[in-house]
């Protein structure tokens, strides 16, 4: 994810994986129809190869109400974590993910932003084929490691409150057991719509020798100083140290305000589509990632 001064252009397109189906804007989502589930399928494909290369750190990011929203569409953060959390419970059963994993399906820890989302997964999902996995969240699963998570501001004031009532009755949750060790952590829209400390403990959760996947957490915020080197320092350290290191295995976001999509798939090049009228047009490959800019500036050309 590091911006690289050159861009290489490759001249051939040969075996590059298709764009989903029906992304062209000027027919809104018509024809978008099973659009995600062609998504998670090249996502485990290129997650598997990933990881069979010893590649530990990998993103997959994609706008996950793709079947029903374009990109000019409201939508509200709940719509968002409604359709992260659906698409991380059925990425877990796939193939790929599960044997990363091999005969203990909860080795592979399915980490939600907070316990409200764990809580609301399990709801949406109930059955024991979608919990085989370890359900948590990311600051328990931090302290399943034997580390103590970052919390964000008023947190303490709540913990406070807790402990107040535990003294007038309120008996607290037992403690659970201890999950068995992960293998996988796939963790789901981390930071994106919650607290900064989401992607803080994203380092923390981090564990040599077990790969992390990070599902629409919109790494690309933080490693370009979206959110201000100078307001969130402690944010950009991580970035430098950390989310730079993240691989994109499966990466299509719209670029150049409508113009077009950037696109690229584990083992391939870099693809930047034009937005035509009828279609979306391949206009340029790439070895290495482009800029938003160098995207913007040969989208203008045609």
């Amino acid at each position: 994810m590091v911006a690289l001064p050159q861009f290489l252009p490759l001249l051939a397109a040969a075996a590059l994986t298709p764009l989903p189906a029906g992304l062209n804007e000027f027919s809104r989502v018509s024809g978008r129809a099973g659009a995600l589930r062609t998504i998670r399928r090249a996502a485990a494909a290129a997650i598997g190869r990933a990881l069979a290369d010893g590649v530990e750190l990998l993103e997959v990011e994609f706008p996950p109400l793709l079947e029903t929203k374009t990109q000019f569409d409201d939508f509200s953060n709940v719509e968002v974590l409604d359709a992260n959390r659906d698409f991380g419970i059925q990425l877990a059963l796939e193939p790929e993910l599960r044997a990363a994993v091999g005969d203990d399906a909860a080795a592979l820890w399915l980490c939600f932003a907070d316990q409200g989302e764990a809580d609301l997964a399990r709801e949406a999902w109930p059955g024991t084929l979608y919990g085989a996995a370890t359900q948590t969240y990311i600051s328990a699963a931090v302290k399943a490691l034997g580390r103590e998570p970052l919390m964000p501001m008023g947190s303490s004031a709540l913990a406070v409150a807790g402990a107040l009532g535990s003294l007038f009755g309120a008996k607290p949750p037992p403690p659970s057991a201890p999950p068995p060790t992960a293998r996988l952590q796939l963790v789901v829209q981390p930071g994106d719509g919650g607290p900064m400390e989401d992607w803080l403990n994203l380092e923390l959760l981090q564990q040599a020798g077990t790969p992390m996947l990070c599902l629409n957490g919109a790494l690309d915020k933080v490693t370009s100083g979206y959110y201000g080197n100078f307001l969130n320092p402690k944010l950009s350290r991580c970035a430098e140290r950390f989310f730079n290191r993240f691989e994109p295995v499966y990466y299509l976001k719209p670029v150049g305000s409508g113009r077009g999509w950037l696109f690229r798939v584990y083992g391939e090049a870099w693809q930047l589509y034009r937005q035509m009228k009828e279609d979306l047009v391949i206009c340029e490959t790439y070895s290495l990632r482009p800029t938003p800019q160098t995207c913007v500036d040969r989208l203008k050309m045609l």
